[in-house]
């Protein structure tokens, strides 16, 4: 059976610039990005998340500014380091462009300004 992480559609990005998003009233980390959507840090004591939830107003920090998309919670993963929401982003016309360009502003080795 292939595991989780090659299950997945689109390429994900883990070495990323430190990345916060502002939901729910809350700052939560940016885990890691991919064409598809992005995975959150949950911390103890949070906002919850639940499986199908939509979120309507997802900020993405860029260096033009704060792009908003909106996208479905896919999934809550545990590990032995860290518990993380992944969202999916629900795309519609340059919103594709949009999530890559956020992509390769947060990837640790890009050399684009922030």
């Amino acid at each position: 059976m292939a595991k989780f992480s090659e299950q997945r559609k689109h390429d994900r990005a883990f070495e990323l610039k430190p990345t916060q998003v502002l939901l729910k009233g809350k700052s939560f980390a940016v885990n890691d990005i991919g064409s598809g959507g992005m995975g959150l840090v949950l911390e103890d004591g949070g906002p919850p998340f639940f499986m199908g939830e939509r979120l309507d107003a997802i900020p993405l920090p860029m260096a033009g500014g704060t792009v908003t998309l909106k996208g479905v919670v896919s999934h809550i993963s545990v590990t032995t380091e860290r518990r993380v929401c992944g969202i999916r982003f629900i795309l519609s016309g340059d919103d594709f462009d949009v999530v890559l360009r956020f992509k390769k502003e947060r990837v640790a080795l890009s050399s684009e300004p922030i």
